[in-house]
Formats: C-alpha cells, structure tokens, sequence
C-alpha cells in the first residue's frame, strides 16, 4: 500500500510540473505573448518541431509546401488538443494592434488608415506582421511581427530561361501560380535582332508565356522573377 501511496504521488507530482512547463510563458503584457503561444491543433500532429499553418477556425494543421506556416511545434498532439509552438519571427514579444477590417487567424497583416492593420493591403503598404487570432473591425488582433516594416512583397521564384527554336513566344511550366502574380523578365542575351522581352501569368496559371519583339534562337536568355503580394 505505502509503494501504491507514493508513485501516485509521484504521477501526480509529475502531471503538474509538465503542465507547469507547458504553461510557463513569459507574456510581456496582458494578451501578449513572447516568442511562443498554445493553440488548438486541428488534426493529429505527429511529433514536435515540424511547421503548422492556420486554419479557417483559428487552430492550427500540419504546413505543406507552398502553405505560409505561422508557427513550429513543441510537441505532439491530438485533434482539439492544445499544443504549445514556438513564433520563430517574434520579436520578444508579440504586439497587440487594432483592425482596420476582418481579419483571420494566420493573416498577413499590413499598415492601413488611422495606424490600424488590415489583411488586404494597398499599393506601396508595409507588412506588420501574422495575425494569431481573429479580429472585427475595430477590435483587437495579437500579431507576430515578422518582417515588421518590410515591403508587402515576396519572391516566389525566378531564374534563367534558355529559349527553345526561332520563335518569338516560348512558354515556361511552373507550380502554384497565382493570376495576381507580377511577372519582370529582362534578356540576358540575344541570338540576332531581339531587343525586348515581355512576360505574364499563361490562362491556366501553370507557367509564364515569354514573348520576344523578334524570333529568339539558341542564344537567347531571359532572366525572370515572379512576384506575389505576401
């Protein structure tokens, strides 16, 4: 009976101070967190330290390729569970600010009027950082601020196209496309008498169309660079 008393207690004992662990978050302010937060997995997270993105109900799932992860995970769990993650782009603590228009959990937020956030940016706008929760106009949004300050504008990819025949329009196929995407594409060298490039999105957004302003040939180059507002 006495080894059954004190390995409950040891259990005991031990739940608690996990739990402690697990809770024990330096929050700078009242809603502010410093460098890591709990949030509701929605599925099955295998194991600690992969990528979750958000989802439409504020929790967070597993981050794919080509799917904007907000967070790292600090350990496993089961759909509903809370789960602990880290906010690698943090500074040391996360910002409370106020939204300019509905925003979503995992939102891209950027500068708008009246020194609100808002998820939908204007031409020339500067990126404040990843929305962690859901936000009405007006209310509060806590944001990880992650490239606080920068342009609203990622390289999604680019490189050096090697033209195919004597033709003035060459196609390239590329992945997860967007029609929105700007495309800047500039020759890098020339076969004859082509001076001029011009590139966009193909219909079907799979690849970029290339057109030359005279037919290319072998020694044909064209950088390019696709841009996406982020």
């Amino acid at each position: 009976m006495k080894i059954n008393i004190l390995n409950t207690v040891g259990i005991l004992f031990a739940s608690v101070k996990k739990s402690a662990q697990m809770n024990a978050f330096a929050n700078i302010a009242e809603g502010t967190h410093a460098g890591q937060i709990t949030m509701t997995a929605a599925e099955q997270i295998i194991s600690p330290n992969l990528l979750v993105k958000a989802d439409s109900q504020g929790c967070v799932k597993i981050a794919n390729a080509g799917e904007k992860p907000i967070a790292v995970t600090q350990d496993s769990a089961e759909n509903g569970d809370i789960l602990a993650v880290y906010l690698p782009g943090c500074a040391s603590s996360t910002v409370l600010c106020v939204a300019a228009s509905s925003i979503q959990n995992g939102d891209t937020v950027y500068g708008s009027v009246a020194g609100k956030v808002t998820s939908t940016p204007v031409a020339g706008a500067y990126k404040i950082g990843i929305a962690l929760n859901d936000a009405s106009p007006s209310c509060i949004v806590e944001v990880d601020p992650q490239g606080f300050g920068s342009r609203a504008c990622e390289v999604i990819s680019c490189g050096l196209y090697d033209w195919i025949g004597t033709t003035n329009t060459n196609s390239l196929t590329l992945d997860n496309l967007k029609e929105t995407d700007a495309v800047i594409a500039t020759l890098s060298s020339t076969t004859s008498s082509e001076k001029n490039v011009s590139a966009k999105i193909n219909a079907t957004q799979d690849g970029i169309d290339f057109t030359l302003d005279s037919a290319g040939g072998a020694s044909t180059k064209v950088s390019w660079i696709i841009l996406r507002k982020s």
